[in-house]
């Protein structure tokens, strides 16, 4: 395949995934290409031959004939794709050019009395729901999850590295209190993991039971055959969970199920990448300089987050295309109409731009390195940041003002060490070990404990 596409100058293409970004999603192209969309179609149009020669609808195959059979579905090759596209050029019909072009296999072969049985009693949507199901189940099992995992634990081992880093925590962008580099990391690696956990647990459901949903000339031809059972039992040899209820079309509900949780995913690591950005600018982290690269084309000193302003692009789009998938989806016209058709070609657009935002994030990630001495100049600026567990010790002590009194001394105002000691000793705490030990590096509460306790 990639012989043949070689010749291809990506320089016109018109969507940038398939130009400037297509080396870096390449291995996409398996899954959501043209080419891919013909071979699904080819494995589930040979897939339900032999069942109905197992179910004896049409005579036994040999197993030189399974072979064949088998192998047409593993070779198939651009060539093969090329060959379907000239059919469907002259029929304007993609699906019967499928069949057309196995019909012309099989009269060069054993099987070629076999050639009226291909499609028997099958709508295209028969075939087109069943090819898109195995696509994206094999694109969530081969590539979404692995990549998912990855950034999980790319993020997990930056967590654990950092754990015992100080840092200050902001809320409402204002200094709050203290926290560490690796809890704040963590709490990602916790977000994801749980939508990393529906994802493998998900199940894409597939149809096979004719033009409007009820198998009805498989039933008139064949009435001796339970066709509701045997259309189940060809989804579920495809790894796919059968829906017997649907129209001529398998309803959107359970796809759309899972670009929400794409979306969701992509959401959390948008406003990762927001966060990350705004972590470069506070040089909570430091990039790696790249001596050949170029951050401004007038500006010699800057060294850009590109990586994590790219990841926020890409995955913003690909959201805005999940989200018009399921405003436009859940509506099908009666028992069909084609306006999805050129709308599901784009599942790939989706989630081409957001695994390539999945892999900025990665690049980013592998860029940076901690400011340790910025953290440390940035705790220490702001001991106001402990009057919180002085207020918490105060009430304790059954001090009905212990807020009110810490609210008069520090609120819109930062506090050294020193003084900080002496609003121990107005209050009469100066002996409180408690207090007296405690620094702005030292108050991070539980954060360390936290990031080792998730595995």
């Amino acid at each position: 395949m990639s012989k043949n596409l070689s010749s291809f100058d990506h320089g016109l293409a018109i969507t940038p995934l398939d130009g400037r970004n297509f080396l870096k999603i390449k291995d996409l192209s398996g899954y959501f290409s043209e080419f891919a969309l013909n071979k699904y179609r080819v494995r589930v149009e040979l897939e339900y031959l032999i069942k109905l020669s197992e179910w004896k609808i049409i005579r036994k195959l040999t197993t030189k004939e399974l072979t064949s059979i088998k192998r047409l579905i593993e070779v198939f090759d651009f060539d093969n794709h090329k060959e379907i596209k000239i059919i469907e050029n002259k029929i304007n019909h993609d699906v019967k050019a499928v069949e057309y072009f196995l019909r012309e296999k099989f009269k060069k072969t054993s099987l070629k009395d076999l050639v009226p049985f291909v499609h028997l009693g099958l709508t295209s949507e028969d075939i087109n729901n069943l090819a898109y199901g195995l696509m994206l189940k094999e694109f969530k099992e081969n590539i979404f999850e692995k990549e998912l995992l990855q950034l999980i634990n790319q993020l997990k081992q930056m967590a654990t590295e950092y754990k015992s880093i100080p840092m200050l925590a902001r809320t409402h962008g204002q200094p709050a209190v203290g926290t560490t580099v690796g809890k704040e990391l963590v709490n990602y690696v916790y977000r994801l993991k749980k939508q990393l956990k529906k994802t493998k647990e998900f199940e894409f459901e597939g149809k096979c039971n004719g033009a409007v949903g009820n198998n009805n000339a498989l039933q008139t031809a064949i009435p001796s055959k339970n066709w509701l059972k045997l259309s189940e039992d060809f989804v579920k040899s495809l790894g796919l969970t059968p829906n017997p209820y649907t129209t001529q079309i398998l309803f959107y509900d359970n796809w759309i199920e899972f670009f929400q949780i794409v979306s969701l995913v992509n959401g959390i690591l948008i406003d990762f990448s927001i966060n990350m950005w705004g972590y470069i600018m506070l040089e909570t982290f430091i990039q790696k300089k790249k001596d050949k690269e170029i951050g401004s084309s007038t500006m010699p000193q800057k060294i850009n987050p590109i990586n994590f302003e790219n990841a926020e692009g890409n995955l913003q789009l690909a959201n805005s295309l999940f989200e018009f998938f399921e405003r436009k989806l859940i509506h099908s016209r009666l028992q069909r109409d084609l306006s999805d058709s050129t709308i599901r070609r784009n599942f790939g657009e989706s989630l081409g731009y957001t695994v390539l935002g999945w892999r900025n994030i990665r690049s980013g990630l592998e860029k940076l390195f901690v400011n340790k001495d910025n953290l440390k100049e940035e705790l220490n600026k702001h001991w106001e940041i402990l009057t919180e567990a002085i207020q918490t010790v105060l009430r304790l002590k059954g001090d009905k003002k212990g807020y009110e009194k810490m609210k008069m001394l520090v609120r819109g105002k930062t506090i050294n060490s020193g003084e900080y000691l002496k609003i121990l000793k107005g209050l009469g705490l100066e002996k409180d070990k408690r207090l007296v030990n405690l620094s702005p590096e030292k108050y991070v509460g539980f954060a360390s404990e936290l990031v080792e306790k998730l595995r």
